[in-house]
Parts: C-alpha cells; sequence; structure tokens
C-alpha cells in the first residue's frame, strides 16, 4: 500500500500551494484609497474589485488542492 499521493497529484499540489500563496501576497499588498465624508471615514470603491478577483481565485486554489489530495488518495485506495 502506497502512504503518499502518486508523483503528478503532488506536483499538481505544489503548483496550486504556490499559487494560492502568491495571491495570498499580492492581497496583503493592496492598498485601498480612504476618503473622509462628513467626518466619517469611507474607503473608496477603487481596488474591490480586484480583491474580490484575489479572494475568488484563492478559494478555487484551496478546492483545487482538495480535489487533488481527493483524487489522488482515491488512486491510492484502489491499489
Amino acid at each position: 500500500m502506497n502512504s503518499g499521493l502518486p508523483f503528478p497529484a503532488m506536483t499538481r499540489l505544489l503548483s496550486l500551494n504556490n499559487r494560492v500563496h502568491d495571491l495570498e501576497n499580492q492581497l496583503q499588498r493592496v492598498t485601498l484609497p480612504v476618503e473622509v465624508v462628513e467626518g466619517q471615514t469611507r474607503s473608496g470603491s477603487l481596488g474591490f474589485s480586484s480583491i474580490a478577483e484575489m479572494q475568488d481565485e484563492i478559494d478555487q486554489g484551496v478546492r483545487a488542492s482538495l480535489m487533488t489530495c481527493w483524487l489522488g488518495t482515491d488512486a491510492d485506495l484502489e491499489d
């Protein structure tokens, strides 16, 4: 019985993990413009769509990683 993931699954998992890590780093560096209107601080709308897109890409990467692990271990169970 093989105790690890097959090499292609591990390669894919590493690639997905690196992509998600890069996106998280990009997300942490995003700065949002802040404006003060009548004494209240509001975030500007600029940048919110790019943040949402990055969060969607991170979520997709995490789901793909989980599927890669699941499919990789499923092949091991059949052996």
